[in-house]
């Protein structure tokens, strides 16, 4: 069984990963059915893009703050004691949503202030949440841990929406936000049950600042050709999908003229399309990625999306979406899989925190453009704007994707200040 599953069934063989993977799959369904649900309650607060725009930067401006920090305390502190913190203060945030919500009293405002909060909770979480696995999984495990997991997320994608917009239809946002306070709850509890392997050793903390040490992670990612590269295309990706994520409700009501069962529709045949990615990865293992995979990828990502915001019809928008999430998936779970199993452990935090900050920048500025644009000028036009830049980055990169390749096969780890050769 395990050779028929391939990477799968190498990942599914670790105990401290199936026990993972239950409060896993949990959460991000029902993490899933809150972004759903504040997206639309904002849309329905206000009909307006720019809103739209602004609660996706409220939940994104924190990060900016507080990720540098939240990053070296990932390297300096125990990333699960720092994860779990975080997961029982994010329970409280859901359930004051859900709160506000049954009582009728869920204005902009009390939103955007959750929301704000939001991000400054996965500020921590989000960097301590790298080095789970690399913890609990095997090194030669991890690339297809990394891909399982991403399938869970992407399934998440799938049935979280489509879950969202009919628990909205028949009980209200209150319920939605509910749910989610019940995922994190079903994640905590299967936390107790992990078991840290015995030669695991923390890394050692280090004795710089907090800013230095947060400048050693953002050092390593630009010394590496590689990972700069593909980290350059990530960001101008997420740019493309942040947007368009945000911007589905105006999509769906304006272009489809259709109300949440458009918006739903779309996300999870995106998600459906993800998940099959993710599967065909992780199957695979460790050798079906690579740099020159993530960039084939990357091209149809960028043309599928620019063909979803051009159609009216809801098919046809799902066609394109389909393969929006089949080459999104490979395009964000490879570049995260080649990052994840070149980091050295003691800058896992610095390094993938400082990925997830500028993600979140590179997001919320161009949600933010998208969204104002779109008030003046539609929402096609910004969208094939962002995907005319990514296209034009994209060959420039895979010019050099010879040297690309060559830098994550032969280059060895890159050394920080204070750390000593093994």
């Amino acid at each position: 069984m395990k050779l028929r599953l391939g990477g799968i069934g190498d990942a599914l063989a670790d105990r401290n990963f199936r026990i993972f993977s239950i409060g896993s799959i949990t959460s991000w369904f029902s993490f899933f059915v809150q972004v759903v649900a504040v997206s639309w309650t904002a849309w329905e607060l206000t009909h307006s893009t720019t809103w739209l725009a602004i609660i996706a930067l409220l939940d994104i401006a924190p990060n900016v703050l507080l990720v540098p920090l939240g990053s070296v305390l990932a390297d300096r502190y125990d990333r699960f004691r720092i994860e779990i913190i975080a997961y029982v203060v994010a329970l409280l945030q859901a359930l004051a949503l859900a709160i506000l919500a049954y009582a009728d009293a869920l204005t902009i405002w009390p939103l955007a202030i959750l929301v704000t909060l939001h991000g400054a909770i996965h500020s921590f979480s989000v960097p301590a949440a790298y080095g789970l696995l690399p913890r609990f999984v095997a090194r030669e495990r991890l690339a297809s841990a990394i891909a399982v997991n991403s399938a869970y997320t992407q399934a998440a994608i799938l049935v979280g929406p489509a879950l969202a917009g009919w628990v909205i239809l028949h009980f209200g946002s209150g319920v939605a936000f509910a749910i989610n306070a019940a995922g994190y709850v079903v994640f905590l509890v299967s936390a107790v049950f992990l078991r840290t392997p015995a030669d695991y050793k923390q890394p050692p903390r280090s004795d710089r600042s907090v800013m230095g040490d947060f400048v050693d992670g953002a050092r390593y990612i630009f010394g590496h050709h590689g990972i700069t590269t593909l980290l350059v295309l990530m960001l101008l990706g997420d740019v493309l999908a942040v947007s368009l994520f945000h911007m589905l409700p105006a999509f769906s009501t304006g272009t489809l003229g259709l109300g949440i069962e458009g918006m739903t529709t779309i996300l999870a045949v995106y998600g459906a399309g993800a998940t099959l990615a993710a599967l065909w990865l992780a199957h695979g293992g460790s050798t079906r990625i690579s740099s020159t995979l993530v960039l084939r990828a990357y091209v149809i990502y960028a043309c599928a999306i620019g063909a979803l915001v051009l159609m009216g019809n809801l098919w046809l928008a799902a066609g394109a979406a389909l393969l929006w999430g089949i080459a999104g998936q490979i395009r964000s779970t490879g570049t995260i899989a080649l990052l994840q199993t070149s980091i050295p452990d003691a800058q896992r935090g610095r390094v993938m925190g400082t990925e997830f900050l500028l993600s979140r920048i590179a997001g919320g500025m161009g949600t933010y453009l998208v969204g104002a644009a779109a008030e003046q000028h539609g929402l096609q036009v910004p969208m094939l704007i962002a995907v005319g830049v990514c296209l034009l980055a994209w060959g420039y990169a895979y010019t050099r994707r010879r040297a690309i390749q060559s830098s994550f096969v032969d280059r060895p780890p890159i050394m920080m200040k204070n750390e000593s050769a093994p």
